[in-house]
């Protein structure tokens, strides 16, 4: 073997003897069976709109940085209710275009919608209960 190869393979043996070590450094929460025992940290309205964003923003195929209507049709393939009425409520200016800024207006009045109790932090219970889910352990999943 190459000196270089004999490098990577003891590396390689120190993370695998090692992983279990670095298991144990994690909370007990996170290492529980029992999903309600774990509540998954509050959501700011900054990373809610991050995560939202870069989905929708996954919908610009040619990258001008708007979302025409024909891109929103083929990103919305097989997703629930209507895509022309989900786009004509985005397109908030009516110029056939979703720009960033539409999309971040949207979430921002989503958020505080979903922001039942006004603290400016999405819960576990309000992202659950935005979701109709029982299980507050499953974080902030996109609608």
């Amino acid at each position: 073997m190459t000196e270089l190869t004999q490098l990577w393979v003891r590396r390689a043996a120190c993370v695998i003897a090692l992983a279990p070590v670095a298991a144990c450094g994690q909370p007990a929460h996170q290492g529980s069976a029992d999903p309600s025992a774990r509540q998954p940290a509050a959501v700011t309205l900054a990373l809610f709109v991050q995560r939202h964003e870069k989905r929708l923003l996954a919908y610009d195929t040619d990258h001008d940085g708007t979302i025409s209507r024909s891109e929103f049709m083929a990103g919305s393939q097989g997703r629930k209710g209507d895509p022309s009425r989900r786009f004509a409520k985005l397109d908030m200016n009516g110029d056939g275009r979703i720009d960033k800024s539409e999309i971040d207006a949207m979430l921002t009045r989503r958020f505080r919608r979903l922001d039942t109790n006004g603290d400016g932090m999405l819960s576990g219970d309000e992202r659950a209960a935005a979701h109709g889910r029982d299980n507050k352990a499953d974080g902030d999943k996109p609608d």
